[in-house]
Formats: C-alpha cells, structure tokens, sequence
C-alpha cells in the first residue's frame, strides 16, 4: 500500500512539473506572439505611412511631369517662334548685306573699268567681313586718271560706310575742282578741309579711330604725258621698274613713296600742305598701292607684323609676273603669313601703266 502511494505521489510531482513547464512554455510563447502581433502590427503601420508617402510622391511626381509637359510645350511654342525671329533677321540682315554690297559695287570703281585704262592690272580687295573699312576709287577725266584708295580703321559694315563716304567726297571735289588741274597733294588737302570743317560743326571734336581714314594714298596719272603725282597720308606708293630698260632681263627696282607721316584729324590745327611727289614715267613702269591691312598683318613662326620690307622683296620677285599670277602670289602669301591668325581688311592696287617708250 505505502508503495502504490509513493509511486502515485511521483506520478503527481512528474505530472505537476510537467504542467508547470507546460505552463512556462505557454506564457513564452503567448508573449512571443505577442511581440509578433505588435512588430507584425509597427511594420504594417510602417508601411502604410510608406504607401502613403509613395502615393504622394506619385501624385506630385504627375504634377511637374505634367508641369513639365505644359514647360516643354511652351519652350517649343517659343524656340518655333525666336526660329522663325531669327530667319527672318537672317533674311533682312542678308537683304541689307546685298543692299550695302550693291551700293559698294556701285560707289567703287568696277574692274572692268580698271582693266580698260591700263595694261594689266589686278585688285586684291578682301575684307574680314562680307565688307569693310577699305576703299578705293578711279576718277578719269581726258587724259588724267585719279587713283586712291585708303582705310577707316573699322570693319564690316560701318566701315564700309565711312569708305563709301570717302569715295562720295573724293568725287565731290574732283567733280568741283577737276582733277586735270590739280595735284595730288593738293586732293589730299581738300579731303582734310572737309574733315575739319565736320569737326567744326561737331564742336572741333574729332575721333580719329571713327570718322577720319587711318591712312589714304592719292595718284594722278597721266600716261600720255608720262606723269604721275602722288600724295599720300600715312599711305604709301611703290613704283616697280626695270633694272635695265629695253632689255629681256626680268630684274626690277622697287622704290617706295612713303608720303607725309600725317593724319587728317591730328593735322586739323596746323594746316600743312600734304607733299607731292612728282615722276615721270617709263616704259613697263608698273605702280602698287595699298591700304595698312596686308602690312600690318600678324603672323608667321614670330606672330609678327608682315612689314614693308618682304612687300618690296615679294614685287622684287614677282613683279615681272603677268598681274593675275602676282594676286594669286599676293593672296597665298598673305594666308600663309596669317595662318589662324584673324585676318586683317586687306586692300592692293596693281597697275601696269600704258606708257610708251621714248
């Protein structure tokens, strides 16, 4: 009997251990669960709040795509519009370009004209721009031939206008006071009174770099009495002859007139006369003027000006050349020098002078 109670008391501690473990292990895992509803709980919460953020986002992100769309629409509404601003500017600009070139063409002498005048010659005009600040100009009357030509220190158009108002000027007073009477020191004159007198007008104020040419050359040919007259103003004449006249031998000489060291503007209060150069001409005497813009040209292994000296030693070496043949010499060269180098205005005059041997 005591054994059947101790061994049913055993049964019970057994039995009640294994219910308080049983117990234990319910509680821990009824607070695991808990623990688990409640992150189970944090993270839906987490991501609601996310799924909320994210629905705003969208929705602002379809508000500037479609901002961006109204944006884009717009800007493309405005490039059409300055696009088709732009042409027709380009089509005026290009209008009034050929309107200038045309007034150019007109006011300056036409190369066929040239050509009719004297035995050969060649015209090396080529402006930076489509035009520019270089001008020249041929007056006939009888047997005297004007010749000038000469820079306003500015490019593109109104450069051009200010050559153009040289060359009206020019005319003006050959028409007034006919060049056949006059030398060409004395043209260089009248051109300065003009200037002054606009200075006058202006207050005796004077921009030397806007309204008055940076250099000017002036010659007056008269071939049938085998003369020539030059002036110039900062501009200069070379005068290519044969070494030795009558012969088959190509070499030449090259003297170069360099005229007054002196401008229209600076020179309005002391009124000197301008110089003129007298010379009698021989048979094959050819005669080159030129505007500053091929001398002054920077270039080379140096970056250097060009400069009067390799002018004279380019005539020396060429001069005896068909006129076309020394432009093409005259241009390459030019180019070579200037490499990619911005270019300068660049204005030369070559004239065979149809003058008979004694």
């Amino acid at each position: 009997m005591l054994i059947t109670i101790i061994i049913l008391s055993i049964v019970a501690v057994a039995a009640l251990v294994l219910y308080i473990k049983g117990v234990v292990t319910l509680r821990k895992r009824t607070a695991q669960w808990e623990t688990t509803t409640s992150n189970l709980h944090s993270d839906i919460e987490t991501l609601k709040e996310r799924l909320n953020a994210a629905e705003k986002r969208s929705e602002t992100a379809a508000t500037e795509l479609e901002t961006f769309k109204r944006n884009s629409i717009a800007k493309e509404q405005e490039s059409v519009r300055l696009k088709s601003s732009l042409e027709n500017q380009r089509v005026r600009g290009v209008e009034v370009l050929q309107g200038l070139m045309g007034l150019q063409n007109a006011m300056f002498t036409d190369p066929g004209h040239i050509k009719a005048l004297f035995s050969d010659f060649f015209l090396l005009y080529k402006p930076f721009d489509a035009v520019g600040g270089d001008f020249y100009k041929l007056i006939v009357s009888g047997d005297h031939i004007l010749v000038a030509c000469g820079n306003c220190g500015i490019s593109g158009a109104a450069g051009l206008v200010k050559g153009l108002q040289n060359v009206a000027m020019l005319e003006d007073i050959a028409n007034r006071s006919g060049i056949a009477g006059m030398q060409a020191g004395e043209v260089l004159d009248a051109l300065r009174s003009r200037y002054a007198r606009m200075a006058e007008r202006d207050g005796g104020r004077h921009d030397v770099d806007e309204d008055v040419p940076v250099n000017f050359t002036v010659c007056i040919v008269n071939q049938k009495e085998r003369t020539l007259s030059y002036a110039g103003a900062y501009g200069s004449l070379c005068l290519v002859r044969k070494s030795y006249p009558g012969t088959n031998r190509r070499e030449v000489d090259v003297h170069e007139f360099r005229g007054d060291r002196m401008n229209f503007a600076v020179s309005f209060g002391r009124r000197k006369n301008y110089t003129t150069e007298n010379i009698v001409l021989e048979k094959d005497d050819k005669i080159y003027l030129k505007t500053d813009g091929y001398v002054n040209q920077r270039g080379g292994a140096s970056n250097a000006r060009y400069g009067d000296q390799y002018l004279r030693q380019l005539l020396m070496k060429h001069a005896s050349e068909p006129m076309l043949e020394q432009k093409k010499v005259f241009e390459q060269e030019f180019e070579n020098w200037r490499g990619s180098n911005r270019g300068n205005d660049i204005l030369v005059i070559g004239l065979a002078l149809k003058v008979a041997g004694k």
